[in-house]
């Protein structure tokens, strides 16, 4: 997530965070059970070359709304927030499939794209800062193309590993390591601990790539205070709604 992404976020938390609390009862009751979880008795399809993405109205209707994730604000993110490939740049040219998810831009040969940005509720009452902030895209490609963007990622998160440089419609951000975490979900999953650095001081996040049929989509989450947890929830509502 970019850093730029970040501060206005975070400018707006204090906000959001009163407003969940007077919305956070009803929530706790959406259901996140282990739908993200695959068979491991059947294999994991793999769509042929004849599938077609889903176009832009279908794909919206299977994007996360505000709702769906427990104890959490979902807005549809701004102009400002999704780039272009064209808009993305990086010193290391096999990190730049993390430099565009990082970049809420698309991967690989998508066809269709939505983005949402959620909010969650302060985890510490006292402190309206104590929030995690999530980015989500989710992608629909013609054929095989999911596959082939999640093969990106995972082939750019063993290449980074010693961090990379990237700019992103201007904006720079220094990613100083990335690191795997085990990641269970739909058809074929990958997930990064990714350390960054913000005016000196180190930023952590977790990214998460899930491809389920020819769609793939990346959330990205990082915590104010501290090392987020898996986005295992926003993980279990994406899936819910791709069916």
């Amino acid at each position: 997530m970019r850093t730029a992404l970040v501060r206005r976020s975070v400018l707006t938390a204090s906000a959001v965070s009163l407003a969940l609390l007077g919305t956070a009862c009803g929530a706790d009751k959406a259901d996140t059970k282990a739908d993200a979880k695959p068979s491991a008795s059947a294999p994991a399809p793999s769509p042929t070359p004849e599938v077609k993405a889903l176009g832009a109205a279908e794909l919206e209707k299977l994007t996360l709304a505000d709702g769906d994730v427990p104890k959490t604000v979902i807005a549809k993110a701004g102009a400002d927030d999704v780039a272009k490939s064209s808009e993305v740049t990086t010193d290391k040219e096999q990190c730049r499939p993390l430099a565009e998810a990082g970049g809420l831009a698309p991967v690989g040969k998508a066809v269709t794209t939505t983005e949402r940005l959620g909010t969650g509720e302060p985890t510490d009452k006292a402190n309206p800062m104590s929030i995690t902030l999530t980015s989500v895209q989710l992608a629909s490609y013609d054929g095989k193309g999911a596959e082939e963007a999640l093969a990106s990622l995972k082939a750019a998160g063993q290449a980074c590993t010693a961090g990379f440089v990237t700019t992103t419609k201007g904006e720079k951000t220094t990613i100083k390591a990335i690191a795997p975490v085990s990641v269970s979900a739909g058809d074929d999953a990958a997930g990064w601990a990714v350390t960054a650095e913000d005016d000196g001081d180190a930023l952590h996040s977790q990214m998460v790539a899930v491809r389920k049929g020819n769609n793939l989509f990346v959330i990205h989450t990082f915590s104010v205070t501290g090392k987020p947890a898996m986005p295992q929830a926003f993980i279990d509502a994406q899936i819910k709604k791709l069916g």
